[in-house]
């Protein structure tokens, strides 16, 4: 039966349509949407239903739905320690850890990489070989390997107290004054780092340290070298060889022609060292409170300051004391306590004699090691905390020349002379008025700068042209630099986060100005690029005379390396090498005795021990291309065995345990390399 629905009002109709319904079997009509649907209702749906379930349920329809952005630098995933042969896909995958290595977390070893080797190399540092590639993969290596350590800890269950942390924060010099941890130090020194850290994130990558250590340094000393092995490294440590040396200066330059062809080769092997670097010119702004001059300041706000913090101004009283200490052990019983009291008492009242010796009686009977020797002089002693408050209530109660009852503290009891008395002095306006005027100065130029560097940053972020021109305005440390390649820069230029700034894709591509760059607490720059080339290679035609010399220089290279092979030959075949050294115009150098490590050089003493030993009556020869150009030409003509029990006992221990914490740091790279196997490591190269 077939039928259709109407159902509403009409245009212009004042009553309802009449709604006529006529249906049609399902069954009659779609047979195959009515099996559907009785499959469907049955045992089947509802196993289907139950397995689509578990998925949304464990791991949330988000996993399905949601869009991810990944920022990691590396992701480090390990199966879980109750299923160590759990699969990597999904949905197991969701049950193994883990671990990223975050892109900002990257950059901050970077600088902190950066900065160190530009502090040790100083002139000779290259920023481009540092930025390279490599070198970047290199040091995400080395977290890797750390990373890897700490999960390791965590997997073996191993825990670092808050005690630990606390205790290796407060040992750390880099937080102590005069010798003690210092809280506003270590707020000041965390919050001036290239990337500022608070207190928690700084304690968090201590017992990340800690933690990772205390595996690696298990692991280590679970390692050991026998003994024959011990004495067998000595014995080559300790091992002599007799060498002759000469010397085969560098060759006369060549000034021969070069094909064409040969220097067409030539650049396009080495095409990469005939590039220029990208350079930018820069204007900036170095907002550095410590250079600004102070502001002068009138009369009337100095007046003004001093009456408010008078005060700072007031010296308090100050007496001069010596003391006797009758000491009382912690934990010291009643009687004992009694004892010392009458003691005290006793030496108080001889004290007060006419004519006692105060300092003599503190040497005979002080308990006080630090001031016994002195006759208890414990020098001026102000109202400030610094002794224990019953002895100091008791010292500005006392006049000059007067010896008071004996005085209880946590170390016993005391008796005390007071021998002068000084009373508090309050320095006068004109006194401090040089102090204000430093202070307020540098303290009103410093507002003034930061105002103006507020100004100049929201002008600038509408108009970038407008850098200097408001600079200058605002009467801001405006100052000009460039063209200049990574690495180069002097003062705040040669700082790293201002290098990576200053290179950084936003300024010089966009031409913008960059945010505030800190480069200490209260100081920091701002940067303008007004000019950016990119990075270029050099046309052949540009390099061809440059080119040319390199292909000379090469010649001449390997024909003296040639000729330093021609020599080694003949000393192998049985030529002595000052023959050899006289028929090539070769300097022969004075020979004897040396052992590893010693001169010439570390490269020609490897190169001396790595030939074999010779035959008796024969040489064994090398050579060692020399900084200079020049090549050393060696005959090692015979060697003695080497002999450890001749060395001190304490040089063989030292060697030893230098040995077996080599041993100890192999066999933790090991395990890292081991567990590198088993977990999954997968590097973003693209975020590098």
């Amino acid at each position: 039966m077939r039928g259709f629905s109407f159902l509403g009002a009409g245009p212009g109709l004042d009553r309802p349509v009449i709604a006529v319904h006529c249906a049609v079997t399902t069954h009659d009509r779609f047979p195959m949407l009515q099996k559907l649907r009785e499959t469907t209702s049955g045992w089947i749906a509802t196993v289907i239903l139950g397995l689509l379930t578990v998925p949304f349920a464990l791991f949330g329809i988000e996993q399905y739905t949601g869009a991810h952005s990944d920022t990691f630098a590396a992701r480090i995933q390990a199966p879980p320690t109750w299923w160590a042969s759990a699969p990597a896909w999904w949905p197991a995958s969701k049950l193994w850890d883990t671990r990223d290595i975050t892109t900002e977390e990257f950059r901050r070893n970077l600088d902190l990489a950066r900065q160190s080797a530009r502090e040790q190399q100083g002139d000779a540092f290259n920023s481009e070989q540092f930025e390279s590639a490599a070198n970047k993969r290199q040091l995400l290596d080395q977290m890797i390997d750390a990373r890897i350590m700490q999960m390791a800890s965590d997997r073996n269950g191993v825990a670092v107290s808050d005690v630990a942390v606390r205790d290796a924060v407060q040992a750390m010099p880099e937080f102590q004054v005069d010798g003690r941890f210092n809280l506003a130090r270590y707020q000041s020194v965390l919050s001036s780092l290239q990337q500022p850290m608070t207190p928690a994130q700084f304690e968090q990558s201590i017992r990340d340290d800690l933690e990772r250590n205390a595996l690696a340094g298990r692991i280590a000393s679970s390692d050991f070298i026998t003994r024959a092995e011990g004495q067998r490294m000595l014995d080559i440590l300790t091992e002599q060889r007799v060498v002759e040396n000469a010397i085969l200066a560098k060759l006369p330059v060549d000034t021969a022609p070069v094909a064409e062809a040969d220097i067409a080769s030539w650049y396009k092997a080495h095409s990469g060292d005939y590039k220029l670097p990208q350079t930018v010119t820069v204007e900036y702004v170095d907002a550095d409170p410590a250079a600004m001059p102070p502001v002068v300041i009138d009369d009337a706000a100095l007046q003004k300051r001093y009456d408010a913090e008078k005060s700072k101004y007031v010296s308090g009283d100050q007496r001069l004391v010596s003391h006797i200490l009758v000491a009382v052990p912690q934990g010291a019983n009643a009687a004992a306590d009694k004892a010392a009291e009458a003691k005290a008492d006793q030496l108080a009242e001889q004290a007060r004699r006419p004519g006692a010796d105060f300092a003599a009686l503190a040497k005979a009977n002080s308990d006080d090691a630090g001031s016994k020797a002195a006759g208890g002089d414990l020098g001026w002693i102000s109202r400030d905390g610094s002794m224990a408050k019953p002895f100091e209530d008791a010292v500005f109660a006392m006049q000059a020349g007067q010896v008071g009852a004996p005085v209880r503290t946590q170390f016993g009891w005391h008796v005390i002379e007071v021998r002068e008395a000084k009373a508090g002095v309050t320095r006068s306006f004109a006194e401090v008025k040089p102090e204000l005027e430093q202070e307020l100065g540098k303290t009103e130029a410093t507002r003034r700068l930061n105002e103006g560097l507020g100004e100049l940053t929201d002008e600038a972020y509408k108009n970038p042209a407008a850098f200097g021109p408001t600079a200058t305005r605002l009467k801001l440390p405006l100052q000009a630099a460039g063209p200049l390649s990574p690495g180069q820069g002097d003062g705040v230029l040669a700082n790293a986060a201002v290098q990576r700034v200053l290179f950084s894709q936003a300024l010089v591509q966009g031409g913008g100005v960059s945010d505030p760059v800190t480069i200490a607490p209260g100081h920091s720059v701002m940067l303008h690029v007004t000019a950016h080339t990119p990075e270029r290679q050099r046309t052949l035609a540009e390099v061809h005379d440059q080119v040319a010399a390199d292909v000379r220089n090469e010649r001449v290279r390997k024909a003296l390396l040639a000729k330093a092979d021609a020599m080694v030959a003949a000393i192998n075949a049985g030529t002595p090498l000052a023959q050899v050294a006289a028929a090539q115009g070769a300097v022969v150098q004075p020979s004897g005795p040396i052992v590893r490590g010693q001169v010439p050089s570390p490269s020609a003493n490897r190169a001396m021990f790595a030939v074999a030993r010779p035959a008796p009556g024969k040489a064994s020869a090398g050579k060692v291309q020399l900084p200079d150009g020049s090549v050393l030409v060696f005959a090692v003509t015979s060697t003695t065995p080497g002999n450890a029990a001749a060395m001190p006992q304490s040089e063989r221990a030292n060697i030893l345990q230098k040995l077996a914490d080599a041993h100890g740091e192999a066999a933790a790279l090991n395990y890292v390399n081991g567990l590198r196997k088993v977990f999954h490591i997968k590097v973003a190269e693209d975020r590098l």
